[in-house]
């Protein structure tokens, strides 16, 4: 071969080595920026619950699909999560317990490998493939002068050096993306922005809150606090279809988040789904709410009036239930006053006239009273149900007494002056 093609075969050897190190390059670099999803907490558990099949769906994924077993995994995979489980953990579960066809990810390693490595082998041996012909076209060679022989023993080593640059590139990208579909974001943690949103949504005018709830939500879908907080915010703004799907797709999200649970027990019993307000406010007694969701239990009185409205319907029984969730809820956490509950138990047992059921409840009012001596419908009830017992003659004393401490009240509750009114026990 004269110097002149010597010269030729190295230039297209050089350009073709170029082009196999620029889409190795490029692979790896497509590897690392690729998107991700960020890394709270939540979007982990969403991202995973995606990646995998339900096992007893068709098409549908453990984040699509609603039936007890796709709800239980998710549970599973929120408590590794939580843990702080890694993503690679929670597969190996998954995996080990359902079978390699649950995954919808295909893993770096193995056979399965494969999926990762043949795309960047053909798109590498493409572009050396059509770089080398390029170069032979600007070279002047063409296949029908016989006099013109390809230089096979570099063709050769090119072609083994394209396969092999091309076979590692790909390995690389299956370990860089084969296993991280829920790993780090190259845009950093979003808990940050969208917790600064929630800031902003809890001091802006309705209209522009449930703007930002929404642009939470599409940065982060599955942020609970934003779903339930704007399905609050659409009951309140009486967009009540909205918000009840908003609610119960929060529940679903996360049955143990307690904000939402008070909210959507609001929502129902002001719908008159009463049965329903009771089984979210019995849900909340078993969770590690904090205070904040027993103050406002407390400032609203939801618990008691559900209770009312139970009864008013004839389940006593249901109505007590209830309220001696409450009570034991707040003997095992130690918060909160037990007066209020106890009175309206006492109350609720007293209005059904039984003569027992009506001791029962006086009973009640005296720990009521005994609990909270400024509590007013601890004060005013026992007032009234004590004047009007069969021992109301050994009560005198007692109602006298919650009387003058009712009296002492700075704005008592105008339904509870309208009740003595009407019993002729205060002044009207």
């Amino acid at each position: 071969m004269n110097s002149a093609g010597r010269g030729g075969a190295a230039g297209r050897g050089v350009v073709v080595w170029l082009l196999v190190f620029t889409v190795a390059l490029g692979s790896l670099v497509v590897s690392e920026v690729a998107d991700r999803v960020p890394r709270t907490n939540a979007d982990r558990v969403h991202a995973l619950a995606g990646d995998f099949a339900c096992p007893v769906c068709q098409g549908q994924s453990l984040g699509e699909s609603d039936v007890p077993i796709a709800r239980t995994i998710r549970s599973t995979i929120r408590t590794m999560v939580d843990q702080g489980r890694t993503d690679a953990e929670v597969r190996t579960m998954l995996v080990e317990r359902f079978g390699e066809d649950i995954d919808y990810t295909p893993t770096g390693r193995g056979f399965t490998g494969m999926v990762w490595v043949l795309p960047v082998l053909v798109a590498v041996a493409a572009a050396a493939g059509l770089g080398f012909a390029i170069t032979r076209w600007r070279s002047g060679v063409h296949p029908e002068v016989d006099d013109q022989r390809t230089d096979w023993p570099s063709t050769a080593k090119v072609v083994v050096g394209v396969t092999v640059v091309a076979v590692l590139a790909g390995v690389l990208v299956a370990r860089a993306a084969g296993d991280r579909s829920a790993g780090d974001a190259i845009t950093g943690d979003i808990r940050l922005s969208t917790r600064t949103l929630l800031a902003e949504a809890g001091m802006a005018a309705p209209e522009e809150a449930d703007e930002i709830y929404t642009q939470v939500l599409e940065l982060q879908p599955s942020n609970v606090e934003a779903l339930a907080y704007r399905g609050w915010l659409r009951w309140r703004t009486d967009d009540r279809a909205a918000a009840l799907i908003d609610l119960d797709d929060a529940v679903a999200m996360d049955d143990e988040y307690a904000d939402v649970r008070v909210f959507r027990a609001s929502a129902l019993h002001a719908d008159g789904d009463h049965a329903g307000a009771a089984v979210d406010l019995a849900v909340l007694d078993g969770l590690d709410a904090p205070p904040i969701v027993g103050d406002l239990l407390a400032a609203s009185r939801l618990r008691q009036r559900v209770a009312g409205e139970l009864a008013a319907d004839g389940e006593l029984l249901a109505a007590l239930e209830l309220l001696d969730s409450g009570l034991e809820a707040r003997k095992r956490t130690g918060g909160g006053s037990e007066a209020a509950l106890l009175a309206e138990r006492g109350w609720l047992l007293a209005a059904t006239r039984v003569p027992e059921l009506v001791e029962r409840g006086l009973e009640n009012l005296d720990e009521a009273v005994a609990a909270g001596p400024t509590d007013p419908h601890a004060l005013a009830y026992r007032a009234v149900v004590a004047s009007t017992a069969a021992s109301a003659a050994e009560r005198v004393a007692d109602v006298a007494a919650d009387l003058e401490a009712f009296a002492t009240l700075t704005d008592p509750p105008a339904d509870l002056v309208a009740v003595l009114v009407s019993t002729g026990l205060l002044d009207g």
